[in-house]
């Protein structure tokens, strides 16, 4: 008798109800979990990240939980739920199991009972600040990235702009904590959250199926290498699509606009890499629906081959998922705005051989994609029966995939697609997000910043925004110069040439002063500097991240971080603070650590602090990191080749050695190599600085921050000859090609 009692206790102990006993699910160097009172707790050393009150179905939470197997990697629960005749029919307890899988930096909770329609998942609060979720400024046009105390609909709505600034796009049921962790529940199911409202964190889908994921990390980088580890891998991005890129919203006169502002532009020696026209361009209902090219386009071969074997500039055009009212198409749905079914096969082929006959023939290489989110038909019945409540968040990722597929049977990675509206899972196939019809004001300025903040915490890679705006004409110098720099220093820059309902002018550099055409040459010329950079940047994130790092992102236990929206890290090496009024100063935070004035490397500030900062028209305040490293350099010629026949070699290696005992890693993609990912590591060892680099197929140039004159330097082991600066602090030395390159750097 006394023997069977304890193995009551034993069962009662690992499989029974968690009211009675705590118990430990999973624990070691990861996440640990615990079942308590019908509570399930994660934390991270001995850090509470998350109270899980309740995972309810159909609204109602469960009656108890027990564990009914449990291994190393997976747990299964049983859950009891009490039976409602409305929703279950029987009224009787309905019993499921949810799986919670171990990942190596996460979990993963996943169940999908047949008789729920709805789920619900309930968090106690832990006083925590949460961002992501959306990219619209929300609620009541307000910057602040910080959701808490916020009530978020996770609904594609492009027709209920009203409520913010400019008319952005993305959404994702994807958020990131100030505890160190991120939610992602994998659906495209229309939700609601409810950040910290009464005490209380919901996250509600309108679908049965539970597939949710906890993923942590102390930075944003950490979690998104998690996150894209389910999702899939940041679509690349070609070198050319990182410059400079113009574009205009009506060409009047069509290819004669588009080939004289090739020739304008190079004209005033400003470099570009790509070139795009907007709708209308081609014949059908509203000058689109047959996606050729129309009479003022005509012999797009032709004009085509001119821009890129002149003018050495990639083209593109503007594309969206319907046909504006002609019917002449299969697969359309039910709505007067002739929306393709992207479901349908025969839609779907006719949409891609549309476009490969009329524009990837004529080396179209990308496009705008536009219209996925206005006036959706979200009641209409798919070819593949999707439910309607995933119908609009769906819809922008199919319109994502195949655009990405009919372009990469063309040309591969040699392409590029951007789009406004966006939701989870387009990150493989979609290049890059535009911040949507920002208003041609310092207030669309300023709010297209914050667009940008919001975007990165989703982990969206690379976004851009209409330089001086879209919904407006004519615009002020000194807004427009702002503007120019703020887009030198984001994911993607193209730039707007002309107005959009305005006042009747265009924008065009050469319609404004020389103090303009010289800060506008100057930002593109900054910008293709930066291309080694910024192209590395691009194509790394799967492990580095998005390009536009919000500071709480980077920083979560700072508080002061948290409704900061006017700064972003920009890759892992600088900070940038655009100026977005007329004014020309603004306050700065800078986080803790060192950091550098990059428009004047001899001034230094600590971290941790604000600053005010004077800041003339011509400059953008950019900080550079400590214990960081960036490349800049000619790697690439746009329309540049025409007046730059022999470019400079330029290429350099900027280093910035931490505090002693600090270590960092940069990840160069080497473009004349293959594309081949080339490590460059440096570690400040006390009285010695160490760097190694793989061997790169150009020459280059080492500039390292150095305070104080080495007494030696050795490469490979050899003592060399080394220039040192004392004014600027750098010590400046050769590095030839093709040379696997160890540095000795000692005091």
């Amino acid at each position: 008798m006394k023997k069977l009692t304890i193995s009551l206790v034993i069962l009662i102990f690992l499989f029974g109800n968690s009211r009675d006993f705590p118990q430990k699910l999973f624990e070691g160097s990861g996440l640990h979990l615990e079942l308590s009172q019908n509570h399930l707790i994660v934390s991270k050393e001995n850090k509470k990240l998350m109270d899980i009150a309740s995972i309810n179905f159909n609204f109602t939470p469960p009656k108890s939980i027990a564990v009914i197997n449990k291994t190393e990697k997976e747990i299964q629960l049983k859950y009891i739920y009490p039976g409602v005749a409305e929703y279950q029919g029987s009224g009787k307890d309905l019993i499921d199991t949810i799986v919670i899988t171990k990942l190596d930096k996460g979990l993963r909770f996943y169940c999908n009972p047949k008789w729920a329609r709805n789920t619900t998942i309930r968090l106690n609060d832990l006083n925590e600040h949460y961002f992501g979720v959306l990219e619209p400024l929300f609620p009541n046009n307000e910057k602040s990235p910080d959701l808490r105390n916020k009530v978020v609909d996770v609904d594609i709505l492009g027709d209920a702009n009203q409520y913010h600034e400019n008319y952005t796009s993305v959404w994702s049921a994807f958020y990131m904590s100030s505890n160190g962790y991120s939610s992602f529940f994998d659906t495209f199911a229309k939700g609601q959250y409810r950040f910290a409202i009464n005490g209380v964190t919901e996250l509600y889908h309108r679908t049965g199926k539970l597939d949710w994921y906890i993923l942590y990390g102390p930075t944003g980088d950490e979690i998104l290498k998690t996150y894209y580890s389910v999702i899939g891998n940041p679509k690349y991005v070609p070198v050319w699509a990182c410059g400079p890129i113009i574009w205009r919203d009506d060409d009047k006169n069509g290819k004669e606009d588009v080939l004289n502002d090739a020739k304008r532009m190079s004209d005033l020696k400003i470099p570009l890499t790509a070139l795009w026209v907007d709708r209308p361009y081609s014949n059908g209902a509203h000058e689109w629906s047959k996606m050729d090219f129309n009479k003022k386009f005509s012999n797009p071969k032709e004009w085509i081959s001119e821009l890129n074997n002149k003018y050495g500039l990639q083209f593109l055009t503007w594309v969206g998922p319907l046909t504006m009212a002609d019917k002449d198409f299969p697969g359309l749905l039910p709505n007067f705005k002739g929306y393709i079914d992207l479901t349908n096969p025969d839609a779907v082929k006719e949409f891609g051989k549309r476009l490969k006959t009329n524009q990837y023939s004529v080396n179209v290489r990308g496009h705008k994609m536009d219209r996925a989110d206005e006036q959706f038909p979200e009641y209409a019945i798919w070819y593949d029966k999707t439910p309607f409540a995933e119908h609009r968040n769906k819809y922008v990722y199919l319109y994502a995939k195949v655009i990405n597929q009919f372009l990469q049977e063309a040309f591969g990675k040699d392409e590029f697609n951007f789009a406004r509206s966006a939701f989870q899972r387009s990150q493989p196939y979609l290049s890059a997000v535009w911040g949507g019809d920002s208003r041609s004001s310092w207030d669309g300025l300023a709010g297209s910043m914050a667009n940008a903040v919001r975007c990165g915490f989703m982990g969206f890679p690379m976004w851009g925004s209409d330089v001086g705006g879209y919904l407006g004409g004519w615009i002020p110098e000194s807004l427009y110069a702002r503007w120019l720099e703020f887009g030198t220093w984001s994911g993607m820059f193209e730039v707007k040439l002309d107005h959009s309902g305005g006042n009747g002018k265009d924008r065009p550099p050469w319609k404004y002063s020389k103090d303009l055409q010289n800060i506008f040459r100057n930002a593109c010329v900054q910008r293709m500097n930066m291309l080694p950079y910024i192209y590395s940047a691009a194509n790394t994130s799967s492990k580095n991240g998005v390009i536009m790092k919000p500071l709480s992102y980077e920083y979560p236990g700072d508080e002061n971080t948290y409704e900061i929206w006017d700064e972003y890290l920009f890759g892992n090496a600088f900070l940038v603070a655009p100026v977005y009024d007329s004014l020309n100063s603004r306050s700065v935070y800078l986080p803790e650590g060192k950091w550098y004035d990059f428009n004047n490397m001899s001034k230094t500030y600590e971290g941790g602090k604000r600053i005010n900062i004077s800041v003339p028209l011509d400059k953008i305040p950019v900080f550079i990191k400590n214990n960081s490293v960036y490349v800049t350099g000619n790697i690439y010629q746009g329309n540049d080749k025409i007046w730059n026949k022999k470019p400079e070699n330029n290429f350099t290696i900027h280093l910035f050695p931490g505090a002693a005992g600090n270590k960092t890693v940069y990840n160069y993609i080497d473009l004349n190599d293959s594309n081949k990912e080339k490590d460059i590591s440096m570690e400040n060892m006390n009285s010695k600085i160490s760097i190694d680099i793989e061997p790169l197929k150009t020459e280059s140039k080492l500039l390292i921050k150095s305070a104080d004159k080495p007494s030696v330097i050795k490469l490979n082991n050899e003592n060399i000859k080394f220039d040192w600066n004392k004014d600027k602090g750098l010590i400046e030395m050769n590095l030839n090609k093709e040379t696997k390159a160890q540095v000795e750097i000692t005091y």
